[in-house]
């Protein structure tokens, strides 16, 4: 019997329309996913080094707290540079509400991409496991700051951060499942959406927001 996707007309007009349309063919559940969120843009970050203290920043916080704690750090900057950064003293850091901890992986990073330890010209040419294995040799990146920076500032088509708590909950409730997910099923349900699952993080981000 064929298909009749005469009720989806409305994502004809998404800039990921390819995308989309490929993905409800191999999985059922997410067609009402993206017609309830027709609108879901994409979680974008900026490349190299604000791109990545913006992440820091958010990790284990709610969006608006990260929001507003990265706005007054870049008050303090003439420009996002690591050499700027690093002559911010740790008081004026602490008074942005940025941690202690947060205030060493934000330097760390700094001092890395001083001492040409990373190059993000280098970086960006590789691929996605090789980039990820370059950026958690740094202290304060783990897997998720790795994935969303592949994701959110360098675009790219296939990334799906299963630690992420967001997407998680909203994987349990798009497949009705008792529990969250862990990491293991996250990955095992993701491989139907391959090589795609960017955009499925992007609009499940959107449902959880």
């Amino acid at each position: 019997m064929q298909k009749n996707y005469s009720h989806l007309k409305v994502l004809e007009k998404h800039p990921l329309k390819k995308e989309i349309f490929f993905l409800i063919e191999k999985d059922k559940d997410l067609e009402n996913l993206f017609l309830d969120n027709f609108d879901f843009k994409k979680f974008k970050r900026p490349k190299g080094y604000e791109g990545l203290v913006r992440l820091i920043t958010e990790q284990q916080l709610s969006v608006a707290s990260a929001r507003a704690i990265f706005l007054r750090i870049r008050k303090n900057l003439k420009s996002f540079k690591p050499e700027e950064f690093l002559k911010l003293s740790d008081q004026i850091l602490k008074e942005t509400g940025l941690s202690r901890q947060k205030i060493l992986y934000c330097r760390i990073l700094a001092e890395s991409i001083k001492n040409k330890q990373l190059n993000f010209r280098e970086l960006h040419k590789m691929d996605d496991e090789e980039l990820k294995k370059n950026l958690i040799k740094i202290k304060g990146i783990g897997e998720w700051t790795a994935e969303c920076y592949m994701l959110a500032s360098l675009d790219r088509p296939d990334i799906w951060p299963v630690k992420d708590l967001g997407l998680q909950v909203a994987v349990q409730r798009i497949k009705n499942l008792k529990k969250r997910p862990s990491e293991e099923k996250m990955k095992k349900i993701s491989k139907i959406w391959k090589p795609y699952r960017s955009t499925v993080a992007n609009v499940l981000w959107a449902s959880y927001d």
